[in-house]
């Protein structure tokens, strides 16, 4: 009986941990990270997962001959822990890891960080790979109010949405002197900001492109918003990708091949219209 318990323990523990392709083949699953409650990217509705990042998922997982297993998680305070959290140590109460985490910034500078005080490297125990779309910040603006964004300085006397704890909140509070700071309105969600200027209580919103575009319906009311291209003075595009543990670098490469021949024949575009947002090329394959 005790050994039968252990068995049991050991198999439920090894489910939960990020695996290698023959474990991943023989569990007949894929444990995906995606972000809890993101639209476009995953959120729940009538109890049904959806958006951008499940779509990936599922192909990902019929690619693989396997079943998608959904692993929800929050985002935490930077994208070091979300990895840590996820990938390659495990959630910090239960312990459990996904085997590959979408929607990832993929970035080389950050993969090559390293430690100030060792000199070794600080992301070691992932690998990025396969960015899959450009995302940006950028400003929406009601037309009637704001025509286009020519100057962040139109910002002195028109009033702009943001969601909390974001680099828009920091860069409009904070920037030019606080100049900007007593037009800023902060919401709890990129939704309720989307919202506020939708009921016309604000001129403006600054979030994610892929955000603006879907809770606006930007698609069919681009006679009523405006939308910038970036925000300036701040970088304010990259691309996003999945992450994989370092143990597992055969498990990317293939997800990678597969996500390669899905921006190819087109099936990426296909997915982000889907939900009315504009599929943008990586920018790291714009540069080759």
């Amino acid at each position: 009986m005790f050994f039968k318990i252990a068995f049991l323990i050991t198999l439920l523990l090894s489910s939960l941990s990020a695996r290698s392709l023959e474990e991943i083949h023989d569990s007949d699953e894929i444990i995906i990270a995606i972000y809890e409650n993101f639209p476009p990217y995953s959120y729940m509705e009538d109890g049904v997962a959806k958006g951008i990042d499940i779509e990936l998922g599922k192909l990902l997982a019929k690619s693989l001959n396997v079943k998608p297993k959904w692993y929800w998680t929050g985002s935490d305070e930077n994208l070091e822990d979300d990895l840590r959290n996820v990938i390659w140590k495990g959630h910090l109460i239960h312990k459990t890891k996904a085997d590959v985490m979408l929607r990832v910034p993929f970035d080389y500078k950050f993969i090559r960080q390293r430690d100030k005080s060792t000199g070794e490297l600080s992301n070691e125990l992932v690998v990025m790979k396969a960015p899959y779309h450009a995302e940006s910040w950028v400003i929406a603006t009601d037309k009637e109010k704001i025509p286009e964004v020519n100057s962040l300085a139109q910002f002195q006397f028109n009033t702009i949405g943001v969601e909390l704890d974001t680099l828009p909140d920091a860069h409009f509070t904070y920037s030019f002197q606080g100049k900007l700071k007593a037009n800023v309105r902060h919401y709890v969600s990129i939704l309720d900001a989307s919202n506020a200027l939708k009921d016309k209580k604000i001129n403006a919103v600054s979030g994610l492109k892929s955000q603006l575009e879907y809770f606006l319906d930007y698609k069919n009311n681009q006679d009523k918003y405006y939308m910038s291209k970036k925000i300036d003075y701040v970088k304010s595009k990259w691309d996003i990708g999945i992450a994989v543990s370092h143990e597992f670098r055969a498990l990317g490469y293939e997800l990678e091949g597969f996500i390669e021949e899905y921006y190819k024949k087109g099936l990426l575009k296909e997915i982000f219209e889907k939900y009315n947002v504009s599929y943008e090329k990586p920018i790291v394959l714009q540069e080759n």
